[in-house]
């Protein structure tokens, strides 16, 4: 079913190429962004939260990133059953999804020229990879490995034709 489209959701791995393509985007449709990093508190309704209250928005992240991150760093899923699914629902509703998975060569590549300090570890990346692989699986979504710049500039010209 369409949906007035009015969001934008880009999510994966540290060093998949989400700020980039954030970046590019909004500059493009000329909305704004805001980033769903981590915060403490109510994970459930803060995500909740934003994804309801927020049109031509860009997301660099989503809950999606929490539940990841939460079960490498926090010993388990901050959402029960019920909650994953109003906001995977909430979340898919009126939101075009970008997940942003390029290989593991391409991810630890871009982990070791980093110059500033990062929370996830080298040998974390594996691992990280493989679970948002597994959380996005059921989510529909455009596939973005951000290998090329030539390969951004197509996710962009089929997110704004998506949204026209």
């Amino acid at each position: 079913m369409a949906h007035n489209l009015r969001k934008v959701v880009i999510d994966g791995p540290d060093c998949a190429g989400k700020s980039t393509c954030v970046e590019h985007l909004k500059n493009t449709l000329r909305w704004d962004s805001r980033s769903l990093h981590h915060k403490e508190g109510d994970q459930f309704s803060r995500y909740l939260q934003e994804y309801a209250s927020a049109d031509d928005v860009v997301f660099d992240r989503s809950h999606i990133s929490e539940q990841v991150y939460s079960a490498l760093w926090r010993g388990g899923d901050p959402f029960d059953e019920k909650e994953r699914d109003i906001l995977n629902e909430v979340f898919q509703y009126n939101s075009i999804i970008i997940f942003a998975c390029p290989s593991l060569e391409q991810m630890q590549e871009r982990y070791s020229r980093r110059s500033f300090q990062q929370q996830i570890r080298y040998d974390e990346l594996k691992d990280s990879r493989d679970l948002f692989v597994g959380k996005m699986e059921e989510i529909p979504h455009f596939l973005y490995t951000s290998s090329t710049y030539e390969e951004l500039d197509k996710i962009i010209l089929e997110v704004c034709k998506k949204l026209k």
